[in-house]
């Protein structure tokens, strides 16, 4: 249903025509834009290659820009479109009557390429991996190369009738495509996963916009489509594969909602509510992941999934005195799960997969007080409760996560903002946060039955204080300051994190020397630290483990509009450095170089115009990338044994990179 209401959005683009050409006709019409012709050039150096241009295409040729609008009456459109023709190009058009109904119509496209690799299979970009029967050395030239590579594109429109009211109604549609190979792991083998996804999204919204009454009621359908339920693993001449492994399913969506504000109540007061339900559910069958014959013991040969959720939130914010503010809210939130329990063994607790439905209370106030000298004091409370349990089939306490099933955070913080000064505005804030758990004991089978409990459940206590400087002292100079400190305790230590703390401190400063010309730089250094018990399973002790980060950054970037006639010049630079260790308390040795790496950047641009409308620019980037991550240390791409042992095929190797990128454009404006 959802592909063949894409179709409604495409008569939109005849809305174009009788607008361009009354621009053409009517001196009353107003219409502007730009066009942008460029060449790039990029040089980088790097054993991947992949690292650089992760998130963007940066491949040498031509790229450009075009920008258009239009306004006649009370008709507009406008037009934006960057690099087209090119693995990130977009493209957005938009337009409508003012009051009467507006449109857009969209694409994008987005690269992701996550890592260049090599492999003995055949087959790779489809869902069957055959590797021969005996497996050669790397070194005999004869694995193949491919790019662990995703192209994702994003399609779709909007109509919006009666955009201002007081009664509105918009509709939507869009695709979502991804294709390519995306890295994944079986025993320790790194694999090129196919990925050929397709996501068609379908919303309506209409409602009511009053002076003091609004109210909308919306829906949402999704519906997901895996072209590659499944992904096998053979040995050339063999009768059947050696390993399957099952995919994302196709599953679907379905999403109902609404949203209430009532204003100008008693005590300048707004209620706003809103609640929805959606409706998650997917469907499959051995047979559909590839498998001719269930695995022994497995309890079922179809599965069906079904998750619910049911949200409601309720919000009343009022002015009870003069200089008084209040906020008082709620929120519940259930996830219900009805999908179908697999399992291996009923008689074993561990082999079950259990389902995860929670129930979620929340409730708050915050109360803002305005005192004398520009300053307000804030102060408020949070309550949160998380009830997690669900059926289980056994009694039995060794299962690793049946047991916290409950946690309840309470949560209070203070705020002072002060702004006396027309030159200076401080903040201050604290927040404590304690969370409880209805822990009473369990045991982690696969850890010679030591006791384990769940992080996201542990009780715990937060300290968090942030403080914050704003400077003005003269017309043209602003700096800042930001502090942040945070660390949690977890009360729970025999085999969990024992606490984690994080320390930021960020420094900026605006100064214009001269009309229109800018100069800004900043300095920020983040501190990260991590303690943890491990255990060794034989003979069984407790170790302690320490992970810290140290991280710096910092940069500077001038702006010099017109610094000769008609000649603008922007500049700026970035270094980022990080510096990761991990230390133990027994024997075991220590790293001193995790998620350790430097980063620089610097770009420059030089822009001519000859006159209003006609200019060029050249344009430099040059970026720098070296990492000493422990997790890369003597890395070889390398595969021993069939299916049992460690194969690596080269996933986010040797990614350090030098780059230079060139260009040059010209541009019209209109």
């Amino acid at each position: 249903m959802i592909k063949k209401v894409c179709a409604v959005l495409l008569p939109l683009s005849f809305v174009v025509p009788p607008l361009a050409s009354a621009a053409d006709d009517d001196a009353d019409a107003v219409y502007h834009g730009s066009i942008e012709l460029g060449l790039m050039s990029a040089d980088i150096t790097s054993r991947n290659g992949a690292k650089f241009d992760e998130y963007k295409d940066m491949s040498n040729g031509l790229f450009g820009n075009i920008q258009f609008s239009a306004v006649k009456d009370f008709y507009f459109m406008q037009l934006d479109a960057a690099n087209p023709g090119r693995d990130d190009q977009s493209v957005d058009f938009r337009g409508g009557a003012y009051g009467l109904f507006r449109y857009d119509l969209y694409y994008d496209e987005l690269p992701h390429d996550y890592s260049s690799g090599i492999s003995p299979y055949s087959g790779i970009g489809g869902n069957k991996l055959i590797a021969p029967s005996t497996i050669p050395p790397v070194s005999s030239g004869t694995w193949t190369p491919f790019e662990y590579s995703v192209q994702h594109k994003k399609y779709g429109g909007e109509v919006e009738l009666f955009p201002n009211g007081p009664y509105f109604l918009n509709f939507g549609v869009e695709r979502r495509q991804q294709e390519g190979t995306r890295p994944y792991a079986i025993n320790s083998n790194e694999l090129p996963a196919p990925i050929s996804y397709t996501t068609d999204n379908l919303n309506v919204k209409g409602g009511y916009l009053g002076k003091t009454i609004t109210g909308s009621l919306s829906g949402y359908l999704s519906s997901f489509n895996n072209d590659y339920n499944y992904m096998q693993r053979w040995v050339a001449g063999a009768a059947t594969a050696a390993n399957t492994s099952a995919m994302a399913p196709d599953n679907d969506m379905g999403k109902i909602s609404g949203d209430f504000s009532w204003r100008a109540l008693p005590l300048k007061s707004t209620l706003g509510l809103s609640a929805s339900y959606s409706h998650l559910t997917d469907s499959f069958s051995l047979a559909d992941v590839g498998l001719t014959t269930a695995p022994s013991g497995l309890n079922r040969t179809t599965f069906d999934g079904e998750v619910n959720y049911t949200t409601f939130s309720a919000t009343l914010v009022s002015q009870p005195l003069p200089k008084l503010d209040s906020r008082i809210y709620y929120r519940y939130v259930n996830r219900d799960d009805n999908s179908s329990q697999i399992y291996t063994n009923l008689n074993t607790a561990n082999n079950y997969l259990e389902l995860l439905s929670y129930n979620t209370n929340a409730a708050g106030i915050e109360l803002g007080y305005r005192l004398p000298q520009r300053t307000k004091f804030s102060v408020g409370y949070d309550f949160n409760s998380i009830d997690r349990s669900t059926p289980t089939y056994t009694t039995s306490t060794t299962y690793r996560y049946e047991s916290p099933s409950s946690t309840t955070d309470n949560s209070v913080f203070a705020k002072l903002k002060n702004s006396s000064f027309d030159w200076m505005t401080t903040t201050l804030q604290y927040k404590y946060m304690e969370r409880s758990s209805d822990y009473s004991g369990g045991r982690d089978p696969y850890v010679n039955q030591l006791e384990v409990i769940r992080l996201d459940a542990a009780d715990q206590n937060s300290n968090q204080v942030k403080l914050g400087f704003d400077f003005s002292p003269f017309d043209r100079l602003d700096f800042g300051i930001d502090f942040t400190y945070q660390k949690n305790d977890y009360d729970y230590q025999k085999a969990s994190r024992d606490s984690d703390e994080q320390e930021n401190v960020y420094f900026d400063v605006t100064w214009r020397p001269w009309k229109k010309v800018v100069l800004n730089t900043f300095v920020g250094y983040e501190h990260t630290k991590t303690d943890s018990n491990r255990i060794t399973p034989t003979p069984t002790t407790l170790y302690s483990q320490m992970v810290g980060e140290d991280f710096w950054t910092y940069g500077i970037s001038l702006n010099l509009p017109e610094i000769i006639n008609r000649l603008s010049f922007k500049v700026s630079w970035q270094y980022e450095d990080s510096n990761g260790s991990i230390k133990y308390s027994n024997s075991t040795p220590n790293v001193s170089n995790a998620e350790d790496y430097n980063k620089q950047t610097l770009n420059a641009k030089a822009t001519y115009a000859f006159d209003n409308h006609l200019s060029v620019s050249l344009g430099y980037l040059y970026e720098r990338l070296n990492g000493d991550d422990v997790g890369f240390a003597n890395y070889a791409n390398s595969q021993w044994g069939q299916w049992t042992t460690t194969s690596l095929s080269g996933l986010y190797y040797g990614q350090d990179y030098v780059a230079h990128v060139g260009y040059a454009s010209i541009a019209y404006k209109f």
